[in-house]
């Protein structure tokens, strides 16, 4: 089957909303990227909670929405930080 975002083939592709979305193009939303690579079953959970209608919807999820739904450090999930101090 074919990706509905970048037209690749590929032989797995996940659900999301109307959209059928290969693993590169779910890597492309960083959070969401990195707890689809390191568990699977919590990337689904989230999914079903936050039902985007499509991959558009998906990119527009923000780490509050995630981390509302999900306590990460009790599953073992380290997202990077956001705080960052230009020094001049």
């Amino acid at each position: 089957m074919k990706c509905d975002n970048c037209k690749k083939e590929d032989p797995w592709l996940e659900v999301i909303g109307k959209n059928f979305v290969c693993k590169r193009c779910i890597q492309k939303h960083k959070e969401m990227g990195l707890v689809y690579r390191t568990h699977i079953n919590t990337f689904h959970f989230l999914l079903r909670k936050i039902r985007p209608e499509s991959y558009n919807d998906y990119m527009m999820i923000t780490r509050k929405q995630i981390e509302s739904l999900a306590d990460l450090k009790k599953a073992g999930i380290k997202l990077p930080t956001t705080n960052v101090v230009h020094l001049e």
